[in-house]
């Protein structure tokens, strides 16, 4: 009986120990797989206030779980308490809204303001169907009916998704305090992985999407923070119902380019059709102008801190992201484009040095 070939035997070995170590990554995704949403965002939030923490540090002089727990207490109160905050009111407030609709599609609109129809491109068709829906409440009704239970249901599913939010939310909280009390453990070893993987190339990689991750958090945060505060100001100062609920509903629509018009412009519709044609059109310019245009300023100074790339590429890994990754790729979609942007400039600075005559120095 023949022994089989050595070189055969260690091929087989090879093959089982990779097949083993495949089988046991399969298992461990597997496993973390319900927290992994939870594990993204607790690394995201524990990279992104990471000076946070180490101001806690100093402050409670080295000790480690108490900074951390500091900082989640501080993080529950800032962003916690909100969203809570607002799903209860949301809930509370659904059936209120409801009997609001209700009684403008009774009543109807009121004429249009003379200034639609003066509007670029759009004024005339607006205005045309506007005083065609005020002239015949009943065609508005019918060709508005289809939407309102579809709209109903878009409000209950928004509300259960904030409540699932809440969950993940607070054991991403739980997770970024692990992260602050291991994270030099955490960082050690990462950059060891990258420094064994792409040497110091892989090391300046690491570094970028720690800063691109920071960035567009303290801009996403700050923008909304902005445009909410804004837009809490026109609700309140036209004298809309639930002023601090719809400015908590514009910090999370502002997450999207846009998104706050999804909230003051039923406002104006709403003034308009109760008699308030004044404060409508308070609401209308308050809105586009000063709730929309602090999107343009605000978030291009806190994203481009920090991040090796143009803006406008930023800007385009927060859409791409969004539409490819969901909400997650906020993060996700800039990261990539920024690192992969990264490479190709150290690659294409690698084949100019490569290229060029010697003795010559590069430019």
């Amino acid at each position: 009986m023949t022994s089989m070939d050595p070189d055969l035997s260690r091929r087989y070995e090879r093959y089982a120990v990779i097949a083993a170590v495949l089988l046991l990554l399969l298992g461990c995704y597997l496993v973390v797989r319900p927290f992994l949403t939870a594990f993204l965002w607790g690394s995201i939030i524990s990279i992104s206030t990471r000076g946070m923490y180490e101001r806690a540090l100093r402050l409670v002089r080295g000790r480690r779980k108490l900074a951390a727990g500091l900082t989640s207490l501080a993080l529950v109160l800032i962003l916690l308490v909100p969203i809570a905050a607002l799903a209860v009111n949301l809930a509370a407030g659904l059936p209120d809204l409801g009997s609001r609709l209700t009684g403008m599609l009774e009543g109807g609109l009121r004429e249009p303001p003379a200034w639609l129809a003066g509007l670029p491109l759009v004024g005339k068709p607006a205005s045309a169907w506007w005083q065609s829906a005020a002239a015949n409440p009943e065609k508005l009704r019918q060709e508005l009916r289809p939407f309102l239970k579809p709209a109903k249901d878009f409000l209950v599913g928004a509300v259960g998704g904030v409540s699932v939010g809440l969950l993940e939310f607070t054991l991403a909280l739980l997770i970024a305090a692990v992260f602050y009390v291991q994270g030099d453990q955490f960082r050690a070893a990462l950059d060891r992985v990258a420094l064994r993987l792409g040497g110091q190339a892989g090391l300046r990689q690491v570094a970028v999407v720690r800063s691109t991750v920071r960035s567009v958090f303290n801009g996403l945060l700050g923008t909304c923070a902005v445009q909410a505060i804004l837009a809490m100001i026109g609700f309140w100062v036209a004298g809309v119902p639930g002023a601090f609920l719809l400015g908590m509903g514009t910090f999370f629509l502002s997450v999207v380019p846009g998104g706050p018009a999804l909230l003051w412009l039923p406002a104006a519709l709403w003034l308009n059709a109760t008699g308030s044609t004044g404060w409508a059109i308070f609401m209308a310019i308050w809105g586009l102008v000063v709730v929309g245009g602090s999107d343009n300023v605000v978030r291009p100074l806190l994203i481009g801190k920090g991040v090796e790339a143009p803006l406008s590429l930023v800007f385009l890994g927060v859409v791409g992201g969004i539409l490819a990754f969901g909400f997650l790729g906020l993060f996700i979609g800039p990261t990539l484009l920024v690192v992969g942007y990264n490479l190709f400039q150290e690659w294409m600075a690698t084949v100019g040095e490569a290229g060029a005559p010697a003795g010559a120095v590069p430019p």
